[in-house]
């Protein structure tokens, strides 16, 4: 926990968000969601608050600066074909899917 943290509401962080990354990088509707709620694992399943998909690594530390400020859980994904839930979603937080990066 940030001792510094200020409280973020889902709206706030999405603004927020997209001064880091472009519209189609920033998945918050529910069904586009459905495919980022569990990895391999489908048996555990959670949707993530939202879905980050950055492109630059700037990017990629612009939201965990963002997100650690405001104390919101941050899970990183790859291309999400783990069978142990590594991957798996906190419902009040952000997925940040690095799929893009080699």
């Amino acid at each position: 926990m940030n001792l510094d943290s200020q409280p973020i509401d889902a709206r706030q962080l999405e603004s927020k968000l997209l001064q880091i990354l472009p519209r189609e990088s920033l998945i918050v509707d529910v069904e586009t969601k459905r495919p980022f709620e569990c990895d391999g694992l489908t048996a555990l399943a959670e949707l993530p608050m939202m879905v980050a998909l950055p492109d630059t690594i700037e990017q990629v530390e612009s939201i965990l600066s963002l997100c650690s400020k405001h104390d919101v859980p941050v899970v990183p994904r790859g291309a999400g074909t783990g069978l142990s839930a590594g991957a798996m979603p906190h419902s009040q937080g952000v997925l940040l899917g690095l799929s893009k990066f080699n």
